[in-house]
C-alpha cells in the first residue's frame, strides 16, 4: 500500500473519530463530558487540518 493511501486512511479515521465525538457531545447532558468531547474532536480534526480547532464552530462536514 502506498504512503498516500495510508495517509488518506489515517485522515479518514481521524475525521471519523472527530465525528463520533461531536455526536457524543450532542447526545450527552453532562456539560463536562460535552466539553471534553468537543476538545477531543478538535484534537482529532487538527490531525487532518491543523489550526481548525481554533475556530469555535466545527466545520459543516463534521456536523452531518
Amino acid at each position: 500500500m502506498s504512503e498516500s493511501n495510508d495517509e488518506q486512511k489515517r485522515e479518514l479515521e481521524c475525521l471519523r473519530l472527530a465525528s463520533d465525538l461531536l455526536q457524543l457531545s450532542r447526545e450527552t447532558l453532562n456539560p463536562d463530558f460535552k466539553a471534553h468531547c468537543l476538545r477531543m474532536a478538535g484534537a482529532w480534526t487538527d490531525q487532518v487540518v491543523p489550526g481548525l480547532s481554533d475556530d469555535p464552530a466545527p466545520p459543516n462536514y463534521l456536523l452531518h
